[in-house]
């Protein structure tokens, strides 16, 4: 076991200002706000209506959505998966998680789909655009490094997005939202503190958080309003075992710590402006890389929204700056003392507006995006080359509603360009000097652009039910990984081979998504509800990019490089989530069956980790209410299918059985301030391999899913 250097960060404090002489307007569910919170009032809890009202991704409730979308709210995430970021999203339908044992960085898949912007991954916003390759293992997979203590929700699109953040992305998105304000205050309070505690056995360790907010009138004459809260969240994470009381053969011990603080100004229902800047800081041993890694990232946000009250403006603006830092400690291999800057540059505008003529109601969302990701790494950064990503767009969605149809069409025009170091030459080679560092060779850089489409029709047959059906054009730009790959292990001039690919060009895809949601409440008793969104996706991927064998004109002989792969690659599969609720028992389910296999060239899997979404996973999840609902207890089924482990090529790829895990939970909320809470996870103890747990962990021959662990809890507001 490597020692670990651990770093400690103090954010610093920031402001910025916006003033705006444009106006907008946004459209919120009032009507259903109204609703949850008399039934808050009530004491029923509803946990499969719930509403987050945003101008980002889960905007809404998404059996609301004309979309393939899930949400999974904070209790979920705290009591029932004992806070594993990888158990959330893979509750969800349609979306996986590439989950390595000693890697805490988190990837989401969509359909098939991850790593290098394919899905746009982000935290309050804000896109997560970090990677690193190292190792036989390693993967350029982008990574987010979240801190379930601090979430609010993980909200999941699957498909094309709309807005700034389905720019450049291919087939999807998936926000985690941290904690604000009204997360913090107990109704009707302007103070106060929330903290969050829990601790395990199996070596789950121990977690805290604690968050303290204040709410109070802007302005001397009492209008407005003013916030201003922070958190601060520390965790312990050590060796765990499988079901077979075995170690897990890579290290998973960490203590990651993070924090926020968010400042939100409203000196009137006009105007609006948050800032917010969050940090992480971890220290974890990357054994399978052979490698101890450190990692810091801080983000700094800021959010306008204008919103007059005119069904013709509702302007929202947001800006961001992301910089995550990764340092290699000075043990290990020939890349110790490793050091790479990920800085990531954003800002949106949009702008949405309603009318009506009579009886058809007509919507227009538009706006741009601008973001830049700017990778730079010293002397040991091996195959990951220095490059700057820029992308820009415009879009547009027209929406008309008449009766029970609607139909909406959206455009936008996405470009990009791309910037980059072909090579380096060590010191004293050729025209370097000695003693220095090594010297930068030729530059490139690629640009491109497209338009791309999308329909939505809908209809509305019936109050409770409603169909619907997408077509839609995606498009994603190649990265610098990809691009300016050096080949081999090195990066440095060092007797590697410059094996970039100039000729990438940008995957496109064309999707379908058809669906259906049902929204049917009193079925049964008096107050029951019901949820159900089914759907069926086809999309079709033209110059999918991977990594295999190439060989261009003038080259003696084929050599392995990122490509683009011939002809067309197809993923279809069927989606089906929802649940009932009667107050006093409940149930939810989210079922995946598909088809996702891309193709594999040769190497994969090795060079580059590849991840292979399972055909076909399933969550059910049933309890109970009682004592006037303030016991909940519970259970869960999870399946995940066959699974395949990417080796070289299908041929010698790593094939692992379905497996069925079983779960427990519950909770007592024992005054309106305080509840406590347990989990079982894997009851029956059973040892399994935990799917697209990367080439590694297969590899190693030993089960990685965590054997019994009991884990017990309490979350406070006062």
């Amino acid at each position: 076991m490597l020692t670990r250097a651990r770093r400690h960060h103090i954010l610093p404090a920031t402001a910025m200002a916006l003033a705006m002489t444009v106006g907008t307007a946004h459209h919120t569910s009032a009507q259903d706000g109204r609703q949850q919170a008399e039934e808050t009032e009530s004491g029923r809890r509803t946990l499969l209506q719930r509403l987050i009202v945003s101008d980002t991704i889960g905007s809404g409730d998404p059996y609301d959505e004309a979309a393939p979308a899930s949400t999974v709210d904070r209790e979920a995430i705290t009591e029932r998966f004992g806070g594993d970021a990888n158990q959330v999203v893979r509750s969800t339908a349609g979306t996986f998680t590439r989950a390595p044992s000693d890697q805490p960085g988190l990837t989401v898949n969509v359909r098939g789909l991850q790593g290098m912007g394919r899905v746009n991954t982000m935290i309050d916003g804000v896109p997560q655009t970090f990677r690193n390759l190292s190792g036989h293992g390693g993967t350029f997979d982008d990574m987010a490094y979240v801190d379930t203590n601090l979430l609010t929700s993980v909200d999941v699109q699957r498909g094309s997005v709309s807005g700034a953040e389905g720019m450049g992305a291919l087939g999807g998105a998936a926000n985690f939202r941290t904690i604000g304000i009204e997360d913090v205050l107990l109704p009707g309070r302007d103070q106060g503190v929330m903290t969050t505690w829990r601790g395990g056995t199996n070596a789950y360790g121990w977690s805290g958080m604690i968050a303290g907010g204040l709410r109070t009138p802007m302005l001397p004459n009492g209008e407005g309003m003013a916030s201003v809260m922070g958190a601060f969240s520390y965790t312990e994470k050590r060796r765990f075992e499988n079901g077979d009381s075995i170690e897990v053969p890579f290290d998973p011990s960490q203590k990651p710590s993070s924090g926020l603080i968010k400042v939100e100004l409203k000196p009137n229902d006009t105007h609006e402006l948050k800032l917010g800047g969050r940090w992480y800081d971890n220290a974890f041993y990357v054994q399978s890389g052979g490698y101890d890694w450190s990692v810091n990232n801080q983000t700094y946000t800021a959010n306008y929204a204008y919103t007059p009250g005119d069904p013709l403006w509702d302007l929202r603006v947001n800006a961001y700056h992301n910089i995550t830092k990764l340092d290699f400690d000075g043990i290990g291999g020939v890349f110790s003392n490793r050091h790479g800057v990920n800085t990531a540059t954003g800002i949106d505008i949009s702008n949405r507006s309603r009318t009506s003529f009579g009886n058809t109601d007509l919507e227009f969302y538009s706006g741009a995006a601008y973001s830049s990701d700017d990778y730079e790494g010293n002397d040991q950064r091996g195959a990951n080359p220095d490059g700057r990503l820029i992308k820009g767009g415009l879009f547009g969605e027209a929406a008309l509603t008449h009766g029970i149809m609607s139909l909406k069409g959206g455009l936008r025009y996405d470009r990009w360009q791309l910037s980059g170091v072909r090579g380096y030459t060590r010191p004293g080679f050729g025209d370097c000097p000695a003693g220095g560092g090594n010297c930068p060779g030729e530059s490139a850089s690629r640009s491109g652009d497209e338009w791309n489409p999308s329909i939505t029709a809908t209809l509305k047959p019936l109050d409770w039910m409603e169909f619907y059906a997408t077509y839609a054009h995606t498009y994603r730009a190649p990265t610098a990984s990809e691009m300016f790959y050096p080949g081999g292990h090195n990066f440095n001039g060092s007797g590697s081979p410059i094996e970039n690919n100039l000729d990438l060009t940008a995957e496109t895809m064309r999707g379908i998504d058809i669906g259906v949601n049902v929204k049917a409440n009193d079925l049964f008793v008096a107050g029951d509800a019901f949820r159900l969104k089914a759907g069926y996706f086809r999309n079709r991927i033209k110059n999918f990019i991977t990594y295999g064998m190439d060989q261009k004109p003038g080259e003696v002989s084929p050599t392995i490089r990122w490509i683009n792969l011939p002809g067309t690659t197809t993923m279809s599969g069927f989606e089906l989530e929802g649940g009932y609720d009667a107050g006093f028992i409940y149930a939810n389910f989210s079922l995946t069956i598909a088809d996702t296999e891309q193709p594999l060239p040769y190497f994969a899997g090795v060079g580059n980790d590849v991840g292979r979404l399972p055909d076909d996973f399933a969550t059910i999840d049933v309890g109970t209410r009682l004592f006037d609902q303030r016991l909940t207890l519970g259970g869960r089924m999870r399946y995940v299918g066959d699974s395949v482990q990417v080796f070289f090529d299908d041929a010698n790829s790593i094939h692992f059985p379905s497996y069925v895990l079983f779960d427990a939970y519950g909770s007592w909320q024992f005054n309106e301030n305080a509840k406590l809470f347990f989990s079982v996870e894997n009851i029956a103890d059973k040892s399994y391999m935990n799917a697209m747990g990367g080439f590694a962990d297969s590899y190693n021959g030993v089960n990685t899913g965590r054997g019994r662990t009991f884990i017990v809890g309490a979350t406070a507001r006062f």
